[in-house]
Parts: structure tokens; sequence; C-alpha cells
């Protein structure tokens, strides 16, 4: 039989007592006291089943006899005395990456111990064959590979597992091919199929097995599941080390496996948040924050606070336990004296929402115009104060808050109505404040780089990569920006990066105005387009979705049509609750297949049965509006 389809079949409580070679009575006596691992699953008969490493785990936990068929480690003895370490050192990964490698001899058997560094975009699978691929071709039979879950600072504590690969302990059979017929044999439609080189080589008369799904190169490991570090630690006779997420660095991994010490490294913290919100913190108090704008630093001061509560907690999980412990630990959080002062008499202040307000209002200005620099804590600081301001006033003053744009990206910008947008639009140039994509403002960036954090921006070098496609800035009527990007696809048209309202509609809106948009294949620019008292258009107007994203599809019954619908609706009834979750479109769009008569939506069905462009009338759609909140005010 196959060891890899027995080694991960489940079984029944019976097929359990059998493996475990037990009477069924006796397993049923044990399941019914809850003296049995919890079941993995359920078989399609609803019966409760377990896999055999489930099984194997529980047999050696309580002392029984395991199969001799157990995969590693839980028929392996207990090791006598630590594992003789055979190698350690870096392993070559596809494209110029490494990844760390002990190798130990584990009963006569090799147990590899890999972890890839920091910052890799390397698959686990190709660190395991990496790892295998050290060995010599004799040891490998049989050879597993250990990697341990790098754990996150935020969780409950360290979960002592790491992931499992292993070799087949037997090479796999090379099959033999049968005796050469003559060459007649083989029928001459099927020859004449096969290249020339191909039928000079092939046995005749062999056909070869079909293959069925994924192949496992011969000399590549097998995943097994994962293992507890308890039973790791058993078979080499020392505990392994656990990682945190971020402190894998090639550094940080010489000095442990150096050491070889079963306890922390402690280091400097890099990986948790702390030092970013203290760093935001302190370049607020430098620039007078505290003083200048108190309603944010007060939100800031608590936030940072918070951050610090919730670090020194995560930092005092248990560093070492049953078969493991952790390699390296980030130094406790502390205050600076004067911040740490300060910040408590911040957070201990009440907000003041008029104050809020108008500190709001500055706030957003200022940092707009800040130029952008890579870990600017300023910069950061006064981001983090505008959001947590915004989302302290965002329920009571809507109309305030949602005055700021959101990026929104149209990535196959063409049509009339694009063409009709694009003339009203004036190019920028590197005098204008925001014009200069080699110095760049906050604001600008955050265009570019729709949005983006900046450590996001930094990390994957999302402003390079805009620079790069950047074909031209501009500003609309309303002194909003714009960037017009190519797109690097072939066939689709250009892509645009539009500041997007988030407020409600300017009440210029008439009775003659048309919501429209473009036909496209994913995302739309969606417009108001009006005639102005002598009959030429007037700029086009972008249509908000108020107090939430911008997302406009239509053409099809799906879900991504409902965020056109909620703005539709939001913006006709000047109600920034409305159709709230798709609520509306739930319940007022029948299905094909509803014969119980729901109320219909004449909106919804503009929206989802318009066909290649939009086009909307805006007294339409504000008595459909109207409509559909009189029929679920009656139900």
């Amino acid at each position: 039989m196959d060891m890899t389809v027995m080694h991960s079949r489940s079984h029944t409580l019976a097929q359990f007592a059998r493996r475990a070679q037990m009477s069924g009575q006796r397993l049923r006596k044990l399941h019914g006291e809850r003296r049995l691992p919890p079941p993995d699953g359920v078989d399609p008969d609803g019966s409760e089943v377990w896999t055999t490493t489930t099984i194997d785990r529980w047999l050696r936990a309580t002392g029984r006899t395991v199969p001799d068929d157990a995969v590693w480690p839980y028929r392996w003895p207990d090791a006598t005395e630590p594992a003789e370490v055979i190698w350690s050192g870096d392993v070559d990964l596809p494209r110029g990456h490494t990844a760390a490698v002990t190798i130990f001899d584990g009963a006569g058997q090799p147990v590899v111990y890999a972890v890839g560094y920091v910052g890799q975009d390397v698959s686990r699978d190709t660190i395991a064959e990496a790892a295998i691929a050290r060995l010599d071709p004799d040891r490998r039979p049989g050879a597993v590979v250990v990697q341990p879950f790098l754990l996150d600072p935020d969780a409950d504590g360290p979960h002592p597992h790491l992931e499992l690969w292993r070799m087949p302990e037997q090479p796999e059979p090379v099959p033999h091919p049968a005796p050469e017929p003559a060459p007649a044999a083989l029928p001459a439609m099927l020859r004449r199929f096969l290249p020339q080189r191909e039928r000079e080589r092939e046995p005749v008369g062999v056909m070869r097995q079909p293959v069925i799904g994924r192949q496992r190169h011969p000399d590549a490991p097998e995943y097994a599941g994962s293992v507890f570090a308890s039973e790791v630690a058993r078979v080499l006779g020392r505990p392994v080390p656990l990682w945190w997420a971020g402190t894998t660095t090639p550094q940080i991994v010489r000095t442990v496996r150096l050491l070889d010490q079963p306890r922390p490294l402690r280091i400097p913290d890099t990986i948790t948040e702390w030092p970013t919100a203290i760093a935001r913190l302190t370049a607020a108090l430098e620039h007078s924050v505290h003083t200048i704008y108190p309603q944010a630093f007060a939100l800031l001061a608590r936030d940072t606070r918070a951050v610090h509560r919730d670090v020194a907690i995560a930092l005092t999980h248990p560093t070492t336990g049953d078969g493991w412990y952790l390699a390296a630990a980030p130094q406790p959080p502390t205050w600076p004296a004067v911040a740490e002062q300060r910040a408590a008499v911040a957070a201990g202040r009440d907000l003041d929402p008029a104050a809020a307000l108008d500190e709001l209002d500055r706030l957003a200005q200022v940092e707009a115009d800040l130029p952008w620099l890579p870990d600017d804590p300023y910069g950061t600081a006064l981001r983090q104060a505008i959001l947590l301001l915004r989302g302290q006033l965002a329920r009571d003053y809507p109309e305030r808050v949602y005055t700021f744009p959101v990026t929104y990206s149209w990535p196959d910008a063409h049509g009339p109505i694009h063409d009709e947008y694009r003339r009203h639009l004036t190019r920028l140039t590197p005098a204008d404040a925001h014009g200069d994509p080699d110095r760049p403002t906050r604001r600008l960036v955050r265009l570019l780089t729709e949005n983006a954090t900046d450590a996001a921006i930094d990390y994957h070098q999302m402003l390079a990569r805009a620079r790069e496609r950047l074909v031209g800035l501009y500003r609309d009527p309303e002194g909003r920006l714009v960037a017009h990007l190519t797109t690097g696809v072939s066939g689709i048209a250009d892509h645009l990066l539009i500041e997007w309202p988030t407020g409600m509609p300017p009440a210029g809106w008439t009775a003659q105005t048309v919501i429209a948009a473009d036909e496209t294949y994913s995302g739309t620019g969606l417009f108001a387009v009006t005639p102005g008292p002598d009959g030429t258009l007037l700029a086009p107007e972008p249509v908000p979705n108020p107090g939430d994203e911008p997302r406009f599809t239509f053409g099809y019954n799906g879900n991504s049509p409902a965020a056109l619908y909620q703005a539709l609706v939001r913006c006709a009834l000047g109600d920034w609750t409305a159709a709230t979750h798709e609520s509306w479109t739930q319940r007022l769009s029948p299905q094909t297949d509803d014969n119980r008569g729901r109320p219909h939506s004449q909106l919804w069905q503009q929206i989802v049965t318009s066909q290649g462009a939009l086009r909307l009338s805006w007294a339409d759609v504000q008595q459909w509006a109207r409509d559909d909140q009189q029929t679920l005010r009656r139900r």
C-alpha cells in the first residue's frame, strides 16, 4: 500500500480499535469517558474519524504500542543523550535566497531543522526540498524536515508545533520496460503521433500509465502535517527553537546557533507595534502637537498606551515549554520618562467635539502638504491622529468627517465619459505643490499608492513602481488630484487614480442630470453629467458613496453592483446610513427562481440589467430610491 495514502487516511472508531490493537468495546468505553483524542472530522455518513497521525500520537502519549508502520516520530525511541549535529549552515534557494539548516542524527536517521530568513518570499516546500538536497543521497530515504511555525506577537502565546516533511523510507521503484517487440507491433496510427526521437526511443507496445493529479518530484520530501515540539525533542534529546515572526534574520539565527543555549536571546524590539507607536508619540511631542492639537494628541496618547499594554502582555508569555524554547525574545517595551508622563495626562482628557473637528480640518491640510519621507515618524503621527479623530467623530458628524477624498482606481479608463472628464482636467507641472513625483507630498504619494500605509509603500517599493507607470498628473475643476498611468496590460485602456469624494453630492445636480459610466470590464468611473443653461455640458462630477468606499460595477446580478446601488440611494436620500451592508438589495432584489413575490426595486434592476454603458436619469434615481425606502417602511 502507498504509505502516503495510508498515513493521511481517516479511521472510524472501529478502524481506530484495529490500529490500536484494542477491542471495540474497550475503545467505545474510552470514547464515552472522553479519554480519546478529539476527532479530526466526520466521514460522509456523519461518523467521527481520526487520522493515522492522531491515533499514533495518542498511542505514544498513553504508553501503548505504536504500529510498526507509524510515521516519524511516533515509533522512534526516546533519545538517551542529545543528538549529534551532523551539519549546520545555510542552503541556497531560488532567486538568491537562503535558509538556515541544522542536520541532527536522530537515532541513526537524519532530522533536518530548517527556518527561512525574514523578508524572503520562498515557500516552505522549497525550503524542505533544498534542505533534503544537502544530505548525501544514501542518507535521504526516511529523512525528515521540520520547520517551526513563526509566532505572532499578538497571539495568545506560543503554539509549540512544527510542520513536518519526510522522504519515503524505501526508494520509489523504477518500472522496468517490457521486452521490446518488433517495430511493426506499434500501430502506424499511434506511431505517426510520436515525434521522431520518441518513436526511436519508446519501448514499442508499452502503454504508459496516465498521471493523475500533482506528482511529487522523486527527490523532494512529502508534506506530512504538523508535529508537537515535544515529540521532536524526545527523539533529538534536546529542545527545539521557536521564533517570533520577524526575528529570523541571518545575524540573529547565526548567534542563536553558535550559542546553542535553550533560552531566549534578548534582542531589540523590531517586530511589535511598540517601536512605531512610541516613535510617533515622541515625534508629536517634539513638534508640539500636544499644545497645538490637544484633542488629537489625547487620542494619540490613548492609542500609544494601549499598544504598550498589549505588547507588554504579549511579551510576558512563556519563553520555554515542553520540548521548545523561544530562540530570540524582544526586550519589553519601555517609556521615555517625559513621554510616559505627558501621555498619561493627555489620555485622561475628555473629547471636545467642536475643538476636535477644528483640529481635524487643520491637521488634514498640514499632513497632506508634508513631504513624503520613508520612516518619517512625524508624518505618520499626524496621519494616525487624523484617523483616530475621524473614528471618534464619524458617527455624529459625518458631514465634517467625509469631506476628505479617497483614492479611486479606474483601471480600464476609456469611452466617451472618460474623454469628457479628461477634457476638464488641468495638467500639473513640478511648480505645483503636489505636482512633482520626484519630491512628492504625502497627499500625492497617497494618490499614487492607493492609500497604502507608509510601511507598505516602503517595503513593496510601491512609489517607485507607480513612478515607472506615471504619464501625467492633473487637477479636476474642484482641485482634486488625478494621476494618469499606463496599465502595462495589452488590450486594457489607461489607468486613472482619482481623489474621489466621500461626502454627499453637490447641490448643482438638476432634473436634467444623468448618472453615467462607460462600458468596462472591471471597476468604472461613475459621474454625474449635467447640461448648463446654454446647453453645453458642465464638467462631469464624481458620484460619491457617502461615508464609504466607491467600488462601482454594474451589468450583472452579483454582490459588487450593491456598492453602486448603495451610493445612489445615499446620494438621492441624503442619508449616510441607507442601504447599509447591502440590506436593501437583499430584501428588494428577487431571485429568478423566487415565486414568493418579493418587492421589486426598479433601481436595482436598472443597475444589474444595464449592458454596455450606464445612463440613468438623476430624477428617476431619486424617485426609485424613495420608492424603495417606502417599500421597506411598509414591510
